[in-house]
């Protein structure tokens, strides 16, 4: 973040994030506000220590306004780089060859006039596919127990 700039451009493979905060000491999270109660609620015309933030096309505008620089770190889901005929891999091809292998095939099937064969890649897929689902699930909260917080106002 620069001083005096309230937004930060999103990254270029951003799809969802999972956590913002400020790197400093102590680390400070910040907290997201939709738009209309950012632009209501949030002090968007003070300077100081950035608290809150929301995402506006492709920009986060931050509250209050960054004043000086500060260092922002990211956990967001993002775009898998596209396979093309320049880029001979990517994250499922390192990781989960096997649903690619079996998508390809059941596509291919029925331009090689082989219908009886679709079947059996559709359900190699779906299982290729579920163990990939399992695993998001699974490192989604991977060592950290669920726990309930109660916050009032």
């Amino acid at each position: 973040m620069t001083g005096g700039d309230s937004t930060v451009a999103l990254p270029a493979d951003f799809l969802e994030l999972r956590d913002i905060y400020v790197d400093a000491t102590p680390r400070i999270t910040l907290s997201y506000l939709s738009p209309s109660a950012f632009s209501r609620d949030a002090r968007t015309t003070d300077s100081g220590r950035p608290v809150f933030y929301t995402v506006l096309g492709q920009e986060f505008d931050f509250a209050p306004i960054p004043d000086t620089n500060y260092t922002l770190e990211l956990l967001y889901y993002f775009k898998p780089t596209a396979m093309s005929n320049s880029v001979a891999s990517n994250e499922f091809m390192a990781n989960y060859p096997d649903a690619l292998l079996y998508a390809t095939l059941g596509e291919a099937e029925p331009y090689l006039m082989n219908d009886a064969r679709v079947q059996t890649w559709a359900a190699m897929y779906d299982r290729a596919i579920a163990r990939i689902e399992g695993s998001d699930e699974n490192s989604e909260y991977a060592g950290a127990p669920i726990s309930m917080s109660v916050t009032t106002r």
